[in-house]
């Protein structure tokens, strides 16, 4: 039984991840930074909230976890101005979330949610071609 378990799992993960290369790289990193998006919200919403502060923590840990892989994720090669655009917003993403986290300061969070908004509008589009 076990293995008949192992090879379903090992089937599942290769159709995902042959899933994931056959989307756009746009539309996965959209899909990415909306999470991203949704999940510094919550942090935002639950500032100042005690009773709130496991769904803070949650959510600011999955806000870090989802920079970390856009930041990594980056193409320096192919997009040298464009990743190093992103990667500052990301950072400044990053920074302002631990401000949020650790101060309650949440108008940096705001601004950097509506940073990953601008970018995704302009410089995405513009560039969607460039692969």
């Amino acid at each position: 039984m076990s293995g008949k378990l192992n090879k379903a799992k090992k089937f599942y993960k290769k159709t995902e991840r042959s899933s994931i290369k056959a989307q756009n790289p746009v539309s996965i990193v959209k899909t990415m930074v909306n999470e991203l998006q949704k999940s510094m919200g919550k942090v935002i919403d639950s500032t100042g909230k005690e009773n709130e502060r496991v769904v803070r923590t949650k959510y600011f840990s999955r806000s870090l976890v989802i920079i970390y892989t856009l930041q990594t994720t980056l193409d320096f090669d192919k997009g040298e101005d464009l990743a190093t655009k992103l990667f500052q917003i990301y950072e400044y993403c990053r920074q302002q979330l631990i401000k949020c986290f650790k101060e309650q300061v949440v108008e940096g969070t705001y601004k950097a949610i509506n940073a990953l908004e601008n970018i995704f509008n302009v410089n995405i589009e513009a560039n969607s071609n460039v692969e």
